[in-house]
């Protein structure tokens, strides 16, 4: 029967544990930026659909974009 270091597997689970945290800060922080960036252009989409001219609008209305379809 093979003897079992728990001291060395502890730590090297340990050290697991802790790579595995940091990186899913990493992706949070990332998902944080991103839902930033699409809040941005989510505001800037209702500025710029506010500034149109009528006429575009209803154009856009008669033929929606692809995103629009879905």
């Amino acid at each position: 029967m093979a003897d079992i270091n728990i001291t060395q597997d502890l730590e090297a689970v340990t050290e697991q544990l802790k790579t595995s945290l940091a990186q899913l800060q990493e992706v949070d922080a990332q998902r944080q930026q991103l839902a930033q960036q699409i809040q941005n252009l989510n505001g800037i989409v209702m500025y710029l659909r506010g500034k149109e001219s009528p006429e575009l609008a209803e154009a856009e209305e008669d033929n929606p974009t692809p995103i629009q379809e879905e």
